[in-house]
C-alpha cells in the first residue's frame, strides 16, 4: 500500500507542476499577443503584415508546445493508473515495436 501512496503523491505533484507549466505557456502567449498588438499600432501597413505572420507563427508554436505538454501529462497519468492496476501497457507497446523492427 505504501507504493500506491507514493505513486498517488507523485501523480498529484506532477499534475500541479504540469498545470503550472501550461498556465505559464498561456501567459507567454498572452504577452506575445499584447506586444504584437502594441507594435502593430505603431508601425505601417507593410510591417504590419510581417508582424502578423510572426504572431501567427508564435501562436502556432505555443499551441504545439502546450499540446505536447498536455499529452505527456495525460499519458503519464494513464500509464500510472494502468500500472497501479497491474497493466503494463508501455512494456507491451515496446515489445510490439521491437518485434516489428526485428530486434
Amino acid at each position: 500500500m505504501g507504493d500506491n501512496t507514493i505513486i498517488a503523491i507523485g501523480l498529484i505533484i506532477g499534475l500541479l507542476f504540469g498545470m503550472s507549466g501550461i498556465a505559464t505557456l498561456f501567459n507567454f502567449m498572452g504577452m506575445a499577443m499584447e506586444e504584437t498588438q502594441q507594435q502593430l499600432a505603431q508601425i505601417g501597413a507593410v510591417s504590419t503584415l510581417v508582424l502578423l505572420i510572426i504572431a501567427i507563427i508564435l501562436i502556432i508554436k505555443i499551441r504545439i508546445i502546450s499540446s505536447l505538454i498536455v499529452g505527456a501529462i495525460i499519458g503519464a497519468v494513464l500509464n500510472v493508473l494502468l500500472e497501479m492496476n497491474g497493466i503494463n501497457i508501455a512494456n507491451d507497446v515496446f515489445q510490439m515495436i521491437a518485434k516489428a523492427l526485428g530486434l
